[in-house]
């Protein structure tokens, strides 16, 4: 005798079972197919069709060839030093003129590029703690004294104490941030960075900057490169690894910046 073991399901289990797939509901598994819109704010040129200016900030510069393998190895620099452009400009009749006596720089990309990289001892030095220069003190009214001098010639001051006073109230001498302003022909000479109170602009000054700007060969309306670096102490452990070095501006002639052609 053989026994049949039969399982028998409940109709309405079944078909509850069986409507729990579909094939008139789309699965979450499958892949639909879709055309995406392309966004408004993406460009559809290729990448070689997108313009430098356009990729790249316009305060990128590349900096002069020479200037890690050649200037850095002679000052005994590190290689990896951060450099720093500072500004662009043309070179003025005042810059060559023996009594201005100072080279201009331009005083946005002074406050820009130049002003964040400086400690608040260095800008103190050279007038740029605080982003507006300082206005000048106005002249002292003497109006009034002048009735009683002619009512009382007398008591008139001698003319050497007149020129004294007038000498007096030409007002005081900034000295100055020193730099050792770099030059391919002049050579490397130490000058002052400073801010001047009247006008706001910042200038290199100093003495024997005639003799440098002589040396440097540069004519009006030459198109100079502007840049800085500053080798800062780096203590680890307790160990100075890296001395601190004077901060550096470099100006050099635009074409000087790129690499000859072989």
């Amino acid at each position: 005798m053989t026994l049949t073991l039969a399982v028998y399901e409940d109709p309405a289990a079944a078909e509850q079972r069986a409507n729990a797939y579909s094939p008139s509901e789309p699965d979450e598994a499958a892949l639909v197919p879709f055309v995406a819109l392309p966004s408004p704010s993406i460009p559809h040129e290729p990448i070689s069709a997108v313009p430098l200016a356009f990729a790249a900030p316009n305060d990128e510069r590349a900096e002069p060839w020479w200037l890690r393998t050649k200037l850095f190895q002679h000052l005994h620099l590190r290689f990896d030093l951060p450099v720093h452009f500072i500004a662009e400009k043309a070179v003025t009749v005042t810059d060559l003129d023996r009594h201005q006596n100072r080279f201009r720089l331009p005083s946005d990309g002074v406050m820009r590029n130049l002003r964040p990289v400086l400690t608040p001892l260095e800008l103190a030095c050279a007038n740029l703690l605080h982003e507006e220069a300082p206005r000048p003190r106005p002249p002292k009214q003497h109006q009034q004294q002048q009735p009683q001098l002619l009512d009382n010639p007398d008591n008139a001051p001698a003319a050497g104490e007149i020129r004294e006073k007038k000498r007096k109230r030409k007002g005081k001498k900034h000295g100055g941030l020193p730099v050792l302003v770099v030059d391919l022909i002049a050579g490397i000479r130490e000058l002052q960075l400073s801010r001047w109170d009247s006008s706001g602009g910042t200038i290199i000054k100093g003495e024997g900057y005639l003799d440098f700007i002589a040396q440097c060969s540069f004519t009006v309306d030459d198109v100079v490169e502007v840049w800085a670096f500053k080798d800062r102490t780096y203590r680890y452990f307790g160990v100075d690894l890296c001395v601190e070095s004077p901060l550096y501006v470099l100006i050099t002639k635009k074409g000087q910046t790129q690499r000859p052609a072989v």
